[in-house]
């Protein structure tokens, strides 16, 4: 059973489920991003936060994370580790002032397999997901800070960042603190 601390209405917590990144890539793709000049955002992504969103829960009764959990539990055994590449960068927003700022996966029919599993797992479970379609994607900072006009990112360096997708992690979101996303749960998927 997850346990969650100080709950009530006022300050409910919310929830996502999302693939890591790991902290040693992580910190390198910062460190490479750091290298630009010419962006200007109010909010960076802190390294440690890095992630790739699957499905966003938001504030869920305690009964339903708990049944997700165990969806989620008895599905990662049958889902293999998969290999994924980052690289392309992106925005969403306006092309002058972006909103969002990321880094996006090559494309990958495991990826979008394990999304909709965990999808699938979701609604099970009774908790709705969001009806947009799904953009896979790290983000890197929000809200553009400056006069001039965001001008458009070559990819992140001439190879991609590689790594093995060998768990999924149900977030908390810590909004206050930092790292802002706290792994509650990890399930680590079928080698």
């Amino acid at each position: 059973m997850l346990k969650r601390t100080g709950e009530n209405m006022a300050e409910s917590r919310h929830y996502f489920i999302g693939i890591p990144i790991p902290e040693q890539l992580a910190y390198q793709m910062k460190a490479d991003i750091d290298k630009r000049s010419g962006l200007s955002f109010q909010k960076w992504t802190a390294p440690i936060d890095y992630h790739v969103t699957l499905v966003f829960l938001g504030a869920i009764p305690e009964d339903r994370l708990n049944k997700i959990s165990e969806l989620l539990a008895q599905l990662s055994p049958e889902v293999s580790a998969f290999p994924l590449k980052l690289n392309e960068v992106g925005i969403f927003g306006q092309k002058e002032r972006p909103r969002v700022f990321f880094t996006k996966p090559s494309e990958s029919k495991p990826l979008m397999d394990l999304r909709e599993k965990v999808k699938a797992a979701v609604l099970t479970a009774g908790h709705p997901v969001e009806k947009r379609p799904f953009h896979p994607h790290m983000t890197i900072a929000r809200k553009w800070n400056r006069e001039q006009s965001y001008i458009e990112q070559a990819p992140l360096r001439k190879e991609p960042y590689s790594m093995e997708i060998s768990s999924i992690a149900l977030f908390e979101i810590r909004l206050k603190e930092t790292p802002r996303y706290h792994a509650i749960k990890q399930f680590t998927l079928y080698k």
